[in-house]
């Protein structure tokens, strides 16, 4: 299903362009073909996510300041609860596409160290979606630190609806880690 030889090479034998072109059209195809379950949609979000994602990146961002202020044993159930979190929340909402196709932009600009890569999501009735995925080289592979609709940072929407839910209870970190385990259990 996923193109895993070309997406596990090193940066400089595949393009950004190229990555982005296999991944959102593994994901889209993947998470639309409707004779999957939820189990199995939520089984390929997950290799896409570990595959792909740079999770620790990313989550460390999504907390935002108040990842320095977790203990050890919070910072591991965090972690843990991050990708089986965004494991659930992505596969439920990429379950509604259906019959999309991706059409990735050639080339790449630089930006802060990382590559954004322009693409549109072209969907059989209304205007197309407009995607930017921002990509880092992570030892020698590239990795998804953001991807960007419609001028929206799914990053950093994440990062406000966390703080949001820290800041709503004290300040207590331990608040969001409920809040992901019960949206977790969903």
């Amino acid at each position: 299903m996923l193109a895993t030889a070309v997406l596990s090479s090193p940066v400089h034998a595949v393009s950004a362009d190229a990555f982005v072109r296999e991944v959102g059209t593994d994901t889209l195809q993947a998470l639309g073909d409707r004779s999957l379950d939820q189990t199995k949609r939520e089984a390929v979000m997950r290799k896409l996510l570990v595959d792909h994602l740079d999770l620790e990146a990313v989550g460390r961002f999504c907390l935002g300041r108040y990842s320095r202020s977790m203990n050890e044993a919070q910072q591991k159930e965090y972690y843990a609860l991050f990708q089986d979190y965004l494991v659930k929340v992505y596969s439920a909402l990429l379950a509604q596409y259906n019959g999309e196709s991706l059409s990735v932009q050639d080339g790449t600009r630089e930006i802060e160290g990382a590559q954004l890569v322009s693409s549109q999501i072209l969907r059989p009735s209304g205007p197309p979606i407009r995607v930017e995925w921002k990509l880092v080289d992570k030892a020698g592979q590239l990795k998804l630190t953001d991807v960007v609709v419609e001028g929206v940072s799914m990053a950093f929407t994440q990062r406000q609806q966390f703080e949001s839910v820290i800041q709503n209870n004290g300040g207590r970190v331990q608040a969001l880690l409920d809040a992901m385990k019960k949206q977790i259990s969903r």
